[in-house]
């Protein structure tokens, strides 16, 4: 039941209230840190990793963020042009750090709840699967709405999902 109701709550709140958009809770794809910190109401603050990430954009804004049983750091992502492109949820649990162990189909712990919590939202895995000794990755696209959704758990460090814009005429 307790994951139903987060599948619930996770669908809700990237889709917003059935409106076919991309966006993110209180965000919109393309607003800038500005727009970001006036739409949460000044909850967030400036983050103090400003490295990029694998799609290059740089995690300017921090906020934190609560979904059922799970709180996160919403991590706001932008891109070169400084326009908000990824919103990353890092599940904050001391236990959230699990051991994937040698069987990297057996999970235990929050990251598990999590992970069923997303699949309950978008369904079964549509790409990733790649697990290994040390990480576990798998990703959905929410056509209806337009985000890339991508669940990844780091062993002995915790999980996270990560949303963002599918971009029109790019093949993911």
């Amino acid at each position: 039941m307790k994951m139903n109701l987060l599948g619930f709550v996770l669908a809700f709140a990237c889709c917003g209230a059935g409106a076919a958009k991309a966006d993110w809770e209180y965000t919109t794809w393309g607003m800038t840190p500005q727009q970001v910190v006036s739409a949460s109401k000044n909850v967030t603050k400036e983050s103090s990793d400003l490295r990029p990430d694998s799609d290059g954009n740089v995690t300017k804004m921090v906020a934190p963020y609560a979904s059922g049983k799970f709180r996160f750091e919403a991590q706001f992502g932008f891109d070169a042009t400084d326009r908000l492109a990824s919103v990353t949820l890092v599940l904050n649990d001391k236990s959230a750090g699990m051991d994937i162990g040698a069987d990297t189909n057996v999970y235990q712990g929050v990251c598990y709840d999590l992970l069923m919590s997303v699949n309950t939202a978008y369904g079964p895995p549509q790409g990733g699967g790649e697990a290994h000794m040390q990480y576990s990755i798998e990703t959905w696209q929410d056509q209806k709405n337009k985000n890339n959704v991508t669940y990844t758990v780091l062993d002995g460090v915790g999980c996270y999902v990560q949303y963002s814009v599918i971009k029109s005429g790019v093949a993911q």
